[in-house]
C-alpha cells in the first residue's frame, strides 16, 4: 500500500515555486515568537480556532484526537493513528507533529518513563475546548450590539462595496503614484500613508535618508509592485503584519492586536458588535482598521461596528472570500500561445496592473486586447516584479473557459520565455576587485598561488600577468608581494 505523505504542504520540495500561502507574513511573524506570547494569544478562544486551523489536516486531526485526553500525546499513539509501521523513525514523527511545535500546542519531543511523548499546552487544549463547546468568558468571538430591532443596517452587500472601495483605494494610490495613472479615489489618510512609508511600499524620491520624508509626494517602490501583484489575502495579512510590527516598534502589546485580527476572522458577515466590550484593549487599533476597509462604522464615534468580507474571511483560508465580486468575475484572463491577452474586465485597478507588463493594444468597455512583449516584460521586471509573480498572477486570475484546455494552465513555452526573459537581467554581475599588474613572471605565479590559498583569488590572467583579487585582502597580498619582491631582488 502506498503511505500518504504527512509533510507540511508549505515545505513540500516538489510544489511549485510560485506557490506560497497567503498567511506567510504572519507565519514568518509567529515563528519568531517565544513561548510566553503564544501563552497571551492563547487566553482568546478565537485564536486557538484559528490557528487550529492554520494546522495541515493531518496535524490538525491529530490534535482533535488528543483533545479531550488527559494524557500526554504518545509516539506510539500517532503511529497507530496514521497507520505508520512501527520502525518508522522519531524523526518522521517529528515532521509530522512540526507544525504544532512551531505554534507551541504541543512541546517538543520528551523522554518520560521511556515513552516518547509530546506534552500539550494547557493553555491552547482549553482555549480550544472553550471555542468548541462554547463556554469562554473572553469575548473573544464578539459581542453583538444592542440596537432596536427596526434600525436601519447595511447589508451584506453594502458591506462588501464598502470594503472593496477602502482598500482599492489604497491600491489605486499606489500605482497611480508610480505610473502617472489617475484614478478618482481620495488620497488616504495619514496613518496610511504613515504605513506605507514604514513598511516600504512607498518611499518620498526627495529624501533618499528617510529622516525627513513628506508623504504628500511618495510614489511605489519595487517592494510595492510586488505587493500589487498579490493576491487579495496574501495583501491583507502582510498590511495586518506591517501594522502590528509597527506597533511593537511603539512598545505597545502586539498579543492583543493580532488576537483581535483572528477574533474578527470569527465574526460574522452583516453582523454589527459592540467595540468596547469586544476589545475593551483595543479600541485605537480598531479604529485604525476602519482605514484600511476591515470594518464599518456608521459613525466614527459609534460604538457599533460591522466587519466587512476582508475581516470575516482572514481565518477561512479561502482567498476568494476576500473578494467582493464572485470568484469567477475575479478570473478574467485568456492567454493565448501567441502572447495575446485578453482580460473580460472593466477594473479600473485591474487594468492598471496589468498595463505594468502587458502592452495593451485596444480597449472596449468591458474587454482589454494586449500583448506579453520583451519591452514591457522587463520594463516591470527592473521594478522589481519577478517572472514567478507574473505567471502567478496570469495563473490565479485565468479565466474559467481557460480550464476548459489539457493541462497545463499556461502554455510552457510562454512560461520558458518569461522566465528567459527574466534571466537576461542577470547575464552580468558586478564585483567589487582590486587589479594588481605584474612585469615579473615568477612574482606573478608566486602571488597567484599565495591568493589561491588564501581564497582571494577572482580572476587570473597569465597571459598579460594580472590578478583580480578581493577587495579586502588588498593590504595582505600587498605586504606579500613587497615581502615576495624583496626576496626575489636578493637572489632567493
Amino acid at each position: 500500500m502506498v503511505q500518504p505523505s504527512f509533510s507540511h504542504p508549505r515545505s513540500d520540495p516538489s510544489s511549485s515555486s510560485t506557490s506560497t500561502s497567503p498567511t506567510a507574513a504572519l507565519d514568518t511573524f509567529l515563528d519568531n515568537q517565544h513561548q510566553s506570547y503564544f501563552e497571551e494569544l492563547y487566553k482568546s478562544e478565537a485564536v486557538c480556532l484559528c490557528i487550529l486551523r492554520s494546522l495541515p489536516p493531518v496535524c490538525r486531526h491529530i490534535i482533535l484526537h488528543n483533545l479531550w485526553s488527559h494524557q500526554p500525546l504518545r509516539t506510539i499513539d500517532i503511529k497507530s493513528l496514521l497507520q505508520m509501521d512501527i520502525q518508522v523513525s522519531l524523526q518522521d514523527v517529528d515532521e509530522v507533529m512540526r507544525p504544532a511545535i512551531n505554534r507551541k500546542i504541543l512541546h517538543p519531543l520528551l523522554n518520560k518513563k521511556s515513552k516518547m511523548i509530546y506534552p500539550s499546552n494547557d493553555a491552547f487544549k482549553k482555549g480550544l475546548r472553550n471555542a468548541l463547546t462554547g463556554l469562554g468568558t473572553s469575548n473573544s468571538f464578539g459581542v453583538p450590539f444592542d440596537r432596536e430591532d427596526d434600525a436601519d443596517i447595511p447589508d451584506q452587500q453594502a458591506l462588501e462595496t464598502y470594503g472593496e472601495d477602502a482598500f482599492e483605494g489604497i491600491l489605486k494610490y499606489m500605482v497611480s503614484s508610480g505610473l502617472g495613472v489617475g484614478f478618482p479615489v481620495a488620497r488616504p489618510q495619514m496613518e496610511v500613508l504613515e504605513l506605507l512609508l514604514i513598511s516600504g511600499l512607498m518611499v518620498d524620491p526627495s529624501d533618499p535618508s528617510g529622516q525627513n520624508p513628506n508623504l504628500n509626494r511618495m510614489t511605489i517602490t519595487s517592494k510595492g509592485f510586488q505587493f500589487l501583484l498579490e493576491d487579495r489575502q496574501t495583501q491583507l495579512w502582510e498590511i495586518l503584519m506591517y501594522y502590528l510590527t509597527a506597533k511593537e516598534a511603539n512598545s505597545e502589546r502586539s498579543a492583543v492586536v493580532l488576537s483581535m485580527f483572528f477574533s474578527l476572522g470569527c465574526m460574522q458577515l452583516g453582523q454589527d458588535y459592540s467595540a468596547s466590550r469586544s476589545f475593551p484593549g483595543a479600541l485605537s487599533a480598531l479604529n485604525d482598521l476602519a482605514q484600511y476597509g476591515f470594518i464599518y462604522r456608521p459613525a466614527p464615534e459609534s460604538d457599533q461596528f460591522f466587519p466587512t468580507h476582508l475581516a470575516t474571511a482572514l481565518c477561512s483560508g479561502d482567498a476568494a472570500a476576500t473578494r467582493g465580486q464572485d470568484a469567477d468575475e475575479k478570473r478574467f484572463l485568456i492567454l493565448e500561445t501567441n502572447y495575446k491577452i485578453y482580460a473580460y474586465t472593466s477594473n479600473e485597478l485591474e487594468i492598471a496592473i496589468l498595463n505594468l507588463f502587458v502592452d495593451i493594444r485596444i480597449r472596449y468597455p468591458n474587454l482589454v486586447v494586449g500583448k506579453l512583449d520583451r519591452k514591457n516584460v522587463k520594463s516591470a521586471m527592473e521594478k522589481g516584479i519577478s517572472a514567478n509573480q507574473i505567471i502567478s498572477y496570469l495563473s490565479s486570475h485565468a479565466h474559467p473557459q481557460m480550464y476548459n484546455s489539457p493541462p497545463p494552465l499556461l502554455h510552457p513555452t510562454i512560461v520558458d520565455q518569461l522566465h528567459l526573459w527574466d534571466r537576461e537581467r542577470n547575464r552580468l554581475k558586478t564585483e567589487d576587485t582590486v587589479m594588481l599588474e605584474f612585469f615579473s613572471k615568477e612574482l606573478f605565479e608566486d602571488t597567484e598561488k599565495e591568493a589561491k590559498a588564501n581564497a582571494a583569488l577572482q580572476l587570473s590572467i597569465p597571459n598579460q600577468k594580472f590578478l583580480f583579487i578581493e577587495p579586502q585582502t588588498k593590504a595582505a597580498i600587498t605586504e606579500f608581494v613587497k615581502e615576495r619582491q624583496t626576496q626575489l631582488r636578493s637572489g632567493f
